[in-house]
């Protein structure tokens, strides 16, 4: 089953008849790609099923995920199980000189304990470019932020916590767990990083990182391409994804354990996900900063006035029309320079998958995807 079967199944049974476990985590990481800052205010709290939304559209807007979230939305409100969390201290902050994409929101369960949820990359090319200043910049703007957010979340309710998040997400809640202050950590109960990307610097030599890794879980997927970035945890789950590429990245379709309602799990990511971490773990350990901010810089040049996802994919064949004006706008050192950067970049996919590897994955198919046994 995927999380909106989860629901369906489950949505009868209470926190106190089935505590809250890893897939509900990630469905309160899911909500926060949903805009509830337009149905509430940003210190105030409302349980889900007394939310007034007027316009859906806007809504549900703004992720790839939409349709799914509307269901998984209107799934929880009937539900026994949430429809009376409260959800509230909305935070969105936007800007794009300094490619900024923030969102957190803070779920407040019937028992008192809460859920800081940081929500990951949305449509827009903003939120992209954040993602992308990890190739050469220890921090994003965001991380900031979600230990700002966090300080001040956890004055709102006095229950313990769980912190989370997809994508950039997953990232957000991780920094924000390792930064928060040790007067937070007894209140901790988990920190979960849904196939977020890592970190440039090693947090597994941070002070707070021994005190805190038996709370904090990584999740990684059958076929992994984000969470594998900069990946520093020292034990990963993956999760068994029945999408490929940037699909099995997508939270719904993610496999669900009926019997005692954790995740499918397999015991090792596919020869894509693996070739996939190699090719850009070697670009990105191996080009210098220079580089990669130059090629970071001619990506977004490209792209132009594209404010999203869908203006790129509608725009395609005119961005690449006016390419060539673009890239004369650079220096002729700087556009030799980058050619011979995305040059470096190809070689390393092209070795990554190499044909000889995917003979390999053939012949190792059964066992790469063999599922951890279910619990009977």
């Amino acid at each position: 089953m995927k999380i909106i079967q989860y629901v369906k199944a489950f949505g009868n049974k209470k926190f106190s008849e089935l505590p809250f476990n890893e897939v509900d985590a990630l469905i309160f990481a899911e909500l926060a790609y949903v805009n509830f800052d337009l149905a509430i205010g940003e210190y105030e709290f409302k349980k889900l099923k007394n939310l007034k939304i007027e316009n859906k559209k806007k809504f549900y807007e703004g992720s790839v995920d939409s349709f799914f979230n509307r269901q998984l939305v209107e799934l929880m409100i009937k539900s026994v199980r949430y429809r009376n969390v409260k959800i509230g201290y909305c935070r969105q902050m936007v800007d794009r000189k300094k490619a900024l994409q923030f969102f957190a929101m803070t779920l407040i369960m019937p028992d008192h304990r809460g859920y800081i949820a940081y929500r990951g990359t949305d449509t827009s090319l903003n939120g992209w470019k954040e993602d992308m200043l990890l190739a050469f910049q220890n921090h994003m703007p965001g991380q900031e932020k979600a230990v700002e957010y966090i300080k001040t979340a956890t004055t709102l309710f006095t229950g313990n916590f769980f912190v989370g998040g997809h994508s950039k997400g997953g990232n957000l809640a991780i920094w924000a767990t390792l930064n928060m202050g040790e007067e937070l950590e007894p209140r901790l109960v988990q920190a979960y990083s849904f196939d977020g990307p890592g970190f440039r610097k090693d947090i597994t030599k941070m002070k707070s990182f021994e005190r805190l890794q038996s709370r904090m879980t990584k999740f990684l997927t059958t076929h992994d391409m984000i969470g594998v970035v900069y990946n520093n945890a020292p034990n990963p789950k993956i999760v068994y994804s029945d999408g490929i590429l940037l699909g099995g990245h997508d939270p719904f379709f993610w496999s669900v354990n009926r019997r005692d309602h954790t995740f499918l799990y397999t015991k090792d990511r596919s020869i894509l996900s693996k070739g996939s971490e190699e090719a850009l773990m070697n670009w990105l350990k191996k080009e210098s900063d220079e580089s990669k901010k130059l090629a970071v810089h001619v990506i977004f040049d490209l792209f132009g006035e594209c404010k999203t996802v869908y203006d790129l994919l509608l725009n395609g064949f005119r961005l690449l029309f006016n390419s060539k004006k673009v890239i004369e706008g650079y220096s002729e050192e700087d556009r030799e320079n980058a050619k011979q950067i995305f040059k470096q970049l190809g070689k390393y996919f092209l070795s990554a998958y190499n044909p000889r590897k995917f003979i390999k994955q053939k012949k190792e198919t059964p066992k790469n995807t063999e599922l951890i046994e279910e619990k009977e």
